[in-house]
């Protein structure tokens, strides 16, 4: 077994996996600029906030939040 994962797989031809830059995972770098995405704000329907509920359990606590 080697230490580097995937090691003892053939590479796949390159007209399998597309055009070249096609499978671009992005930089490594956390600031490396610009995303591909529009700017602005998630519209309602993507909006994930959490709204504060009381707990389903009764026997839960009802814990406050931190905001």
């Amino acid at each position: 077994m080697t230490e580097k994962p995937g090691k003892h797989l053939e590479e796949e031809p390159q007209e399998k996996r597309g055009a070249k830059g096609s499978r671009d995972e992005g930089s490594g770098k956390p600031s490396a600029g610009q995303a591909e995405r529009p700017s602005g704000s998630a519209d309602k329907k993507s909006d994930t906030s959490v709204l504060p509920q009381d707990p389903q359990d009764p026997d839960s606590p009802n814990l406050q939040s931190g905001g």
